[in-house]
């Protein structure tokens, strides 16, 4: 069953939320999840539903991670509800957002006043234990919350070179009331990965998704290059493996089936070098423009075009300025040209160099039209 969401009949519960950070006031989140009983290891399955309480337009960075030195992070509260005697819990309650099977997606998204945006999330959500043993994991009843911040390096930077307000600070999302429940599967899924030389490969993301592709976990290789997940229904299962911190898409995924007479599964897989041929397979980065008759004044519905290429793979994009001059395009870090165009005037070239690393980069791009 899904918790339904409304901001006009919940905005009591909005202005009343916790928050906290520089920019708390502005953004207002309330977190609704899919099912109101989880059965491990399954993730529970969230929508964050964020709403702009400022007059102003905000620009949020999406998606959310875990610990993003830059961007969007999401942090996860759990709290047992039936525990008797807090000091016999030895380990609290964890949870995190799962990261991108894929190479990520970044991006950036316009929230003007009033405005409302949703984000989907998938939440490891790992029960308090009161022993170390596997069979001390302590279920029932949780408390469930989120706190969702952003930060940059490079704030005033935008702001001077694009008049936006790229959001940050903390926001407290509604709290949530969910079971956690033991499994009831019996099956596993393991594997190794090895570079082309065969040498083990740590801290590799390994996602577990069901047959219709949801991830159901997530775990990363210990230094052996060693994966493991247990206590799953039988059925089929993906897994998907990429290396974190890459430029490049290196993600590989095979499927596996189990069965009552094989319900243990392995996998291994050998990650080459990436061959990248399409732009889908370079990581992106979000960027802001602005638009301006060269006398500050911003303009709106100019075209734009932008170019990017290494010799071997090339990435073009088009659009269109907002009302206030603005727009956010997902560009290659480097070497990028982007042509403007608008209604009556001469076309114009400009050179932007995106800087390589996470965050968000802004430009002021003049297109002079004399006689406009």
């Amino acid at each position: 069953m899904t918790m339904g969401f409304a901001f006009g009949t919940l905005a009591f519960l909005l202005s009343t939320s916790p928050t906290e950070g520089r920019a708390a006031n502005d953004l207002r989140l309330l977190m609704s999840v899919e099912q109101p009983s989880i059965v491990a290891p399954f993730p529970a399955r969230a929508t964050l539903h964020f709403h702009n309480a400022s007059p102003r337009t905000l620009w949020l960075y999406r998606r959310v991670r875990n610990g993003a030195k830059e961007g969007a992070s999401l942090q996860v509260r759990l709290q047992p509800l039936e525990v008797t005697d807090p000091k016999a819990i030895r380990l609290a309650a964890e949870g995190a957002v799962f990261e991108n099977a894929g190479l990520p997606r970044p991006r950036l998204v316009r929230l003007p006043p009033e405005g409302d945006t949703t984000e989907k999330v998938t939440l490891k959500l790992l029960p308090a234990r009161a022993g170390e043993g596997k069979n001390t994991s302590v279920w029932g009843r949780y408390r469930l919350s989120v706190v969702y911040s952003a930060q940059y390096s490079n704030t005033e930077e935008v702001a001077r070179e694009t008049n936006a307000v790229l959001w940050q600070g903390e926001t407290a999302s509604n709290v949530i009331e969910i079971d956690l429940k033991p499994p009831a599967g019996e099956g596993t899924v393991s594997g190794t990965v090895v570079n082309a030389q065969g040498r083990p490969l740590a801290d590799v993301i390994v996602t577990l998704s069901d047959q219709d592709e949801r991830p159901a976990d997530q775990t990363a290789t210990g230094s052996e290059g060693r994966f493991f997940f247990d206590a799953l229904p039988l059925g089929t299962y993906w897994v998907t493996v990429r290396r974190p911190n890459f430029d490049e898409d290196t993600t590989v995924f095979r499927h596996v089936t189990l069965t009552p007479d094989a319900p243990a599964g392995s996998i291994e897989f050998v990650l080459y070098p990436p061959e990248i041929y399409e732009p889908r397979g370079i990581l992106h980065k979000p960027v802001l423009i602005l638009v301006t008759d060269g006398q500050e004044n911003p303009l709106a519905k100019v075209r734009y075009e932008t170019l990017w290429s290494s010799g071997k793979v090339l990435d073009t994009s088009k659009g269109e300025t907002e009302r206030d001059g603005t727009a956010a395009l997902e560009l290659i870090p480097g070497r990028n040209f982007v042509t403007l165009r608008r209604k009556g005037c001469t076309k114009q070239e400009h050179r932007i160099d995106v800087a390589p690393g996470g965050g968000v980069d802004g430009f002021k791009l003049a297109l002079e039209c004399p006689g406009k």
